[in-house]
């Protein structure tokens, strides 16, 4: 990848200090913060760096985003995705929503419908229903703090037992031959399952998805119901 002389400065500092917001590279730079979320967006494109709500990441290969920080990558566009997946809910479902980032975006859209029941494996969704009075089945298994979630044999037993009406499922990549997949093995299973047992499957995804396939395969393109990119 070639970048110009303000473009190295910016992943120097970014590399350096791992998170580095807008305002603070405009000031260092002497730029305005339009022309450094311009940088930023080619950067991201060429694959140097990760946006967030504000600023920029550095991508570390072996580094595992919590969840709390996933909601700020892309954020824009996975609010836009969840409010054109709103137009598949209604009154009665049954919903699916595996833990994600992208899904958590539609949970305060389900609070204008009535009579759901959502299924999931993150706690950190159960919490947030339960406030807005939306009935919740949590399943079981090990809990993991980073993501807030629960994973195993424990949670796989369980959802291979409950079926629903529509899923939302997320993603790490689709790839050009029409393989949607993930990078962690166990949540591959459990969105695998969410996949196999509900009426209709929606697939979520933000551009930066786009072309990359990763170890864990979900399923193919063309037995999902929808797919929206954005």
């Amino acid at each position: 990848m070639k970048f110009n002389e303000r473009q190295n400065q910016i992943m120097e500092l970014v590399e350096k200090r791992q998170r580095v917001s807008v305002h603070t590279l405009a000031k260092t730079l002497y730029v305005s913060e339009m022309t450094v979320r311009r940088d930023l967006a080619y950067m991201e494109r060429e694959g140097a760096l990760r946006r967030y709500h504000g600023g920029a990441m550095a991508i570390e290969k072996d580094m595992d985003y919590s969840i709390d920080l996933r909601m700020h990558i892309n954020e824009k566009e996975k609010r836009d995705l969840a409010k054109r997946a709103e137009r598949y809910l209604e009154n009665g479902q049954t919903i699916f929503l595996p833990a994600s980032s992208t899904c958590a975006f539609l949970l305060p859209s389900l609070k204008r419908y009535e009579d759901l029941c959502v299924i999931t494996n993150s706690v950190q969704f159960m919490l947030l229903l339960s406030k807005m009075k939306i009935r919740c089945i949590l399943s079981g298994g090990e809990y993991v703090e980073q993501n807030k979630m629960l994973i195993g044999r424990g949670a796989e037993y369980f959802l291979r037992s409950v079926n629903s009406n529509i899923a939302f499922l997320a993603c790490d990549g689709i790839s050009e031959d029409g393989t949607v997949s993930v990078e962690d093995e166990h949540t591959a299973e459990i969105v695998r399952i969410g996949f196999q047992n509900s009426e209709k499957r929606i697939i979520l995804a933000d551009h930066t998805k786009l072309g990359r396939k990763y170890t864990y395969n979900i399923c193919r393109t063309e037995e999902a119901d929808d797919i929206l990119v954005i």
